[in-house]
């Protein structure tokens, strides 16, 4: 099997994932628009998006590994990284749910790990096993920061607008504990979002460091 097989093959199995996480968890929700306005369905959607383009590509044989190209493959690993860290250290300990789904606890329980843990693995996974390192740059996190801080703006623009989460663990108002202002107050949300942007950054500067890392001792064996 070529390089090239292994990675549509690949691929393929990660727009699965992608797809059977995003369906599980729409399907059994009772409220569409409150799901598809958490971090976690937009950062799986988005990877979803960028993949099916990728599968094609390698499909049709195009080439299409340019500097464009791992500008946004370091954004997807980092954009999707931060859902399962967050998650898995921020949210799911203090029993944060996106929602009570409606359908068995087993059938919740899988929507979870697909959309927190399995699929952020396989996409990241995809860049370790079949990106050519060394195509990462150091000011790249600076670029990758906007996406988060995008969603920043698009929670509390939905808001304003009448739109409500779940509030399970986190904030029927903000989605999230750490954007909730109304009970950490302004400054409270600040220092958060500080910390959480810094953590991003510096796992970003990290995914770099690797990156380059990986590539001088390719060239050294």
């Amino acid at each position: 099997m070529t390089r090239r097989i292994s990675s549509i093959c690949y691929k393929m199995f990660v727009c699965l994932s992608l797809i059977l996480g995003i369906f599980f968890n729409l399907n059994q929700t009772t409220s569409r628009k409150a799901l598809l306005s958490y971090y976690t369905l937009q950062s799986n959607i988005i990877c979803l998006i960028a993949f099916l383009i990728f599968l094609v590509f390698e499909i049709i044989k195009k080439q299409y590994k340019n500097d464009m190209y791992y500008l946004l493959k370091g954004a997807l690993v980092v954009a999707i990284a931060i859902t399962a860290i967050i998650y898995h250290i921020a949210l799911a300990p203090g029993g944060f749910e996106m929602d009570r789904l409606i359908k068995s606890i087993n059938n919740k329980v899988l929507a979870n790990f697909l959309v927190h843990t399995f699929s952020p693995i396989l996409v990241i996974l995809d860049y370790v096993i079949f990106d050519e390192k060394g195509h990462l740059k150091f000011f790249y996190p600076f670029i990758w920061l906007i996406q988060p801080l995008n969603y920043v703006v698009y929670v509390y623009t939905y808001s304003s607008l009448g739109g409500t989460f779940y509030g399970i663990g986190g904030s029927k108002q903000f989605a999230y504990f750490f954007l909730d202002y109304t009970k950490l107050g302004y400054t409270g949300v600040v220092k958060w979002l500080i910390a959480i942007g810094v953590a991003i950054f510096v796992i970003a500067e990290i995914l770099v460091f690797v990156d380059k890392s990986l590539a001088k001792l390719k060239k050294m064996c």
